[in-house]
Parts: C-alpha cells; sequence; structure tokens
C-alpha cells in the first residue's frame, strides 16, 4: 500500500484535544494545571510569558510541551525546544476548538501566578450527527509563530 519514503516524517496525526486535555487535567501531573470547581467544567492553566517572568523552575514539565509531544510537534532529542511555540500551539487548538470557552484571561498587570480560566462545554449535538468530531488537524507548517503574547488565532465559531 501506501508506504512512507525511509526517512520520511511520520503523516500528520489527527489528536481529540478535549479527551487528552481533560485527561491531562484529572492526571494532576503539571503543576498549576487543575479544576476550578467540583463540576469539572472550568480548569485553570499557568500562563507565564518566559520573557516577563524568566524561566520556570517546572520549564520542562508543562502541558504546552505535552501538547507539543502529543501533536508530534515536538521530539524529545531530536527537535529543539521552542516553549513559545509550544505555547502558541496549545492556545491556538483552544482557540479554534468548540469544546474549550475562554472564560478568564487573567490580569494583565505581572501577577506572580498569571494564568487563564476556561470552561469544558458541552455540544449540543453528537460528533456523528450533524457536527464534525471536534479534532485539532496536525499538518506541515500549522505551527502559529508567537512574537508576543497578544498574537490571536482564528476563534471558534459562534454557537
Amino acid at each position: 500500500m501506501n508506504q512512507p519514503a525511509p526517512g520520511a516524517p511520520p503523516p500528520p496525526r489527527r489528536v481529540r484535544l478535549k479527551p487528552w486535555l481533560v485527561a491531562q487535567v484529572n492526571s494532576c501531573q503539571y503543576p498549576g494545571l487543575q479544576w476550578v470547581n467540583g463540576e469539572r467544567r472550568f480548569f485553570y492553566i499557568p500562563w507565564r510569558h518566559a520573557t516577563r517572568h524568566g524561566p520556570s523552575q517546572d520549564g520542562d514539565n508543562t502541558i504546552f510541551k505535552a501538547w507539543a509531544k502529543e501533536t508530534g510537534k515536538y521530539t524529545e532529542g531530536v527537535d529543539e525546544a521552542d516553549p513559545a511555540k509550544w505555547k502558541a500551539n496549545l492556545r491556538c487548538a483552544l482557540n479554534k476548538s468548540r469544546d474549550f470557552r475562554l472564560i478568564y484571561d487573567g490580569p494583565r498587570d505581572m501577577p506572580p501566578q498569571p494564568y487563564k480560566i476556561y470552561e469544558v462545554c458541552s455540544n449540543g449535538p453528537t460528533a456523528t450527527e450533524s457536527q464534525p468530531a471536534d479534532e485539532y488537524y496536525v499538518g506541515p507548517g500549522e505551527e502559529e509563530e508567537e512574537e508576543d503574547e497578544e498574537t490571536q488565532c482564528l476563534p471558534a465559531p459562534p454557537r
């Protein structure tokens, strides 16, 4: 059948953001990534800006790096680490997804622990009905270059 050429990069993968991210929040393995309420609809993500706050002591253990690895955008020991790109890619995936809604974008005045709060949304019809599954397609050249924390991606379509 269609076999990739030897040495060719693997084909892009489809990753379902919602189940993956909810599992990561439940895992408690990333410092600061946690549920805000008992219903598990709102979660808190530490959102440090590297140039404003210096290197993080937990820089190697972030949800941003985990997403880059999960989507095939980063392979440890092969690719050069790029935390700004990892963060931009997760932010863009969250913005494009209908499964998440930004509730609180944190204070803008350099707080000691900047963060964002997202809501896990429940969609109306199931993926097999009228809407396509909410997947994040990882294709060549899809990374977003992050020049500044204020860079925005396309928002999710209105509900």
